[in-house]
């Protein structure tokens, strides 16, 4: 009897406590609530290089898409300031690659013009809709960047990624000077092949095929026909004074 008497009470004991717990909670206070944390709020972390708040919005899962009022994402920001890292996790968390701010500008332009390799990588192998071609609206695209940023592993990639274009801009003019000097000749030929119209000197229209011929340059001449330049490249109407200075007395006067 003594036995089932104490069960009888742990039992009852067991239900009391239950009953206090179950009326506590209800008339205790409801739970804090949860706190949304806006993508604006990250934008400005990232803008002002917060860690320890970068690190809390992440962890919070917080959109990491955001824009200031210049149309610049976190990683468009972090990007531009050269911090990778921070520009590295934003991608892990889902940044979106190729979003440019309101004047074209995108990270990938941002880690290109800076010459980090590892990054530009990174950022081409996320990108979803790479358009080598487009220009900032100041007229600068990526192939100027990557001159300007000189590292030539990622001058070979934008080169490589350039469309099939009728007329030479600045930027690609600029690189084939550049290849011009190096001598490199694989990059004269992807540069040519780039292209449907012959090149020529920045702000000049006629071919430097026709400046090796007046200038008696044999090596430059012999450089652009092994590299698939076309020898029966027509002049143009009109030809440039520096070129026709190059010319013989007797075939100045030739000139349309």
């Amino acid at each position: 009897m003594r036995v089932l008497k104490r069960r009888f009470v742990f039992r009852a004991g067991v239900v009391v406590l239950i009953l206090i717990f179950l009326w506590a909670m209800a008339i205790g206070p409801e739970p804090p609530a949860r706190i949304v944390i806006s993508p604006g709020e990250l934008v400005r972390a990232v803008t002002i290089q917060r860690e320890s708040l970068i690190d809390l919005y992440l962890i919070e899962h917080v959109d990491p898409n955001g824009r200031d009022a210049q149309g610049r994402t976190p990683l468009l920001i972090a990007t531009s300031q050269q911090d990778w890292k921070t520009a590295r996790r934003l991608v892990d968390a889902g940044a979106l690659v190729d979003v440019a701010d309101k004047n074209g500008f995108t990270p990938l332009m941002a880690a290109t013009m800076h010459g980090n390799l590892a990054m530009f990588q990174l950022l081409l192998a996320r990108s979803a809709n790479l358009h080598a071609e487009a220009r900032c609206a100041d007229g600068r695209d990526l192939l100027g960047f990557a001159l300007d940023g000189a590292n030539p592993e990622i001058i070979k990639t934008v080169e490589e990624r350039l469309p099939q274009m009728r007329q030479w801009t600045s930027s690609t003019r600029r690189a084939f000077t550049r290849t011009l000097q190096a001598g490199d000749r694989e990059q004269i030929r992807l540069l040519l092949g780039k292209h449907t119209t012959p090149p020529a000197p920045e702000g000049k229209s006629t071919p430097f095929l026709a400046y090796s011929i007046a200038a008696n340059n044999s090596s430059l001449f012999a450089t652009l026909l092994s590299c698939g330049a076309d020898p029966n490249t027509a002049l143009p109407s009109r030809c440039d004074k520096d070129f026709l200075a190059l010319l013989p007395e007797s075939l100045r006067s030739y000139q349309y």
